[in-house]
């Protein structure tokens, strides 16, 4: 009788043992998820680029009535606009410039693209093979936007000693200002201007050291009129 009950508290003590050191090695697990710096959910932003080819007829500098209507179709389907940067990429003679032929066919297009509200860029960008003779390629660069997955919470919160936050913490504001930017290249280099206003800067000044503290009738004399 003795040695079965010393072997039921044998058992028990060691059974204790193993859920004390399954707690203790849960605790060391979620702690270890903790880094102090937990990286954040943020938009991902990434550049892409849409090419249209224009066919010129030989010697031609302007393009065709039919290649103009095809060229605002593509630009309607393809929604250019606000925050797209286009550009043209032209075959390249030896010495790494095009022809005066092809500098009269980028003026074209340049005129073509201002009359309906888009810039065109200066500089040519290579893209993929070179364009065949009497063609020429249009480029459209934009940036598009994903947001962030949010709405997961599975992360332990304990075990968290350096006060590190949580990876969805702010992600639905992130993926609204993601949804909301009109041109989502801000969120990467922003919007900077080296105009200062210096007319509305003094205005503020004047204002500020001139403005008289206004009181309403009621409140100077305690409320009763």
């Amino acid at each position: 009788m003795h040695k079965k009950t010393h072997n039921i508290f044998s058992n028990t003590g060691k059974f204790m043992l193993l859920v004390l050191a399954g707690l203790i090695l849960n605790g060391c697990s979620n702690a270890s998820q903790y880094k102090g710096h937990e990286a954040q959910k943020r938009n991902l932003v990434e550049m892409v680029r849409i090419p249209y080819v224009l066919s010129f007829d030989a010697e031609k500098a302007a393009l065709s009535s039919d290649e103009v209507r095809a060229l605002d179709i593509f630009l309607s389907r393809s929604s250019v606009g606000y925050g797209d940067e286009l550009s043209m990429d032209f075959a390249l003679e030896r010495d790494g410039k095009i022809t005066s032929l092809n500098e009269e066919r980028l003026e074209h297009i340049r005129e073509i693209l201002m009359q309906r509200g888009l810039r065109l860029s200066y500089e040519l960008t290579p893209y993929g093979r070179t364009p065949e003779q009497n063609t020429a390629r249009l480029l459209v660069s934009r940036y598009v936007v994903t947001p962030p997955q949010c709405g997961d919470w599975s992360q332990p919160s304990t075990g968290n000693y350096q006060n590190a936050l949580m990876r969805d913490h702010g992600c639905s504001t992130q993926a609204q200002l993601g949804l909301m930017i009109a041109n989502p290249k801000d969120l990467i280099t922003g919007v900077s201007s080296s105009q200062t206003d210096t007319e509305k800067a003094a205005k503020a000044i004047k204002t500020y050291r001139t403005k008289v503290t206004k009181v309403s009738a009621a409140k100077a004399t305690g409320g009763n009129k």
